[in-house]
């Protein structure tokens, strides 16, 4: 059966780039449309959603080439940037033309800001195509994560254990669950879509390493989904974090971590501290309970409300 997405329509056997158009003035978003030869399940990926989170723009960019439309059983669709003025100049978090976390405007409204023009577009023109998304992302400039994966808690719980199911295809050590509707993963979900939210690396750049595991673990994902042919690759069990708390400066200043991503902690521990120019004490953060860091803020200059840390308690995996 052939795709068809915005003006693209794809044959079986087929495989076409092109510019998926949002609003008649606003920037197009590069895409790849790969039509396999037999039928299956489609599967939308997203990078770019944060321009600046390279590494799973790249890991998108790299797969929508290697993978070939023979070896394919479905359909995937990669949404290669999908917020490209912020990948151009180096945006952290928003969307440039509206200073809006694109991560935070779904559904979207069709008249609104650019941002929402974005988010509309993806849950209207490629939602309805998807039986499957996995959406790539990555520490923005600002952060460093471990890699680890959240899914939708909010969705239906046949849509969540298959996203579980997916997320435990990965050589993630950790899956979270997330309560929010108003990103692209939370949003697919409650649209019955199972899907993923992935993060791995930070600081606005890329290593090899980093791309050739996301690459794994996306085809680990397809291997499981039948769409692509092959063995599952695993190096790492994998837990869940029943709880998560997230940590938002409360002043500004200058941030100092006290951990690294991916270390674990006893309650109490101190989490990082704030202070001023001259040195002293604004704020100091403790964990408040045994738990290990996600992600966190490594850029020293904060203001407050800005993230700092997101960390959870772990339970034993499957």
């Amino acid at each position: 059966m052939s795709l068809h997405i915005g003006n693209y329509q794809v044959e079986p056997g087929e495989k076409k780039n092109g510019m998926l158009e949002v609003g008649e003035h606003d920037p197009k978003l590069p895409m790849t449309l790969i039509c396999g030869k037999e039928e299956g399940p489609t599967v939308l990926i997203s990078a770019g959603i944060h321009g600046a989170e390279y590494i799973g723009i790249q890991t998108a960019m790299e797969l929508s080439r290697e993978i070939k439309p023979e070896d394919v059983k479905g359909n995937l669709i990669f949404l290669l940037v999908a917020n490209p003025s912020a990948f151009k100049d180096f945006v952290r978090f928003t969307v440039p033309e509206d200073g809006r976390n694109l991560n935070r405007m779904f559904p979207g409204k069709e008249d609104g800001s650019l941002s929402e023009r974005i988010a509309y577009t993806m849950v209207n023109k490629l939602y309805p195509k998807a039986d499957y998304f996995l959406d790539i992302h990555a520490g923005d400039t600002s952060e460093r994560v471990m890699p680890f994966l959240y899914f939708p808690g909010g969705a239906s719980e046949d849509v969540v254990e298959a996203s579980k199911n997916m997320a435990k295809a990965t050589d993630m050590a950790v899956r979270a669950r997330s309560g929010s509707l108003i990103g692209a993963c939370g949003c697919a979900g409650a649209h019955g879509i199972p899907s993923l939210l992935l993060e791995r690396g930070g600081g606005g750049v890329f290593t090899r390493e980093e791309v050739e595991l996301y690459k794994q673990d996306i085809r680990n994902i397809l291997i499981r989904l039948k769409v692509l042919e092959g063995e599952e690759v695993h190096t790492v069990s994998q837990s869940e974090v029943n709880k998560a708390t997230y940590i938002e400066a409360e002043t500004e200043g200058f941030w100092y971590p006290a951990l690294n991503a991916g270390d674990q902690f006893s309650s109490g521990a101190l989490l990082g501290e704030i202070r001023d120019v001259w040195g002293d004490l604004k704020k100091a953060y403790y964990g408040e309970y045994d738990g290990i860091i996600l992600y966190q803020t490594v850029g020293m200059g904060i203001k407050e409300g800005d993230p700092l840390v997101a960390y959870g308690m772990m339970e034993e995996g499957e």
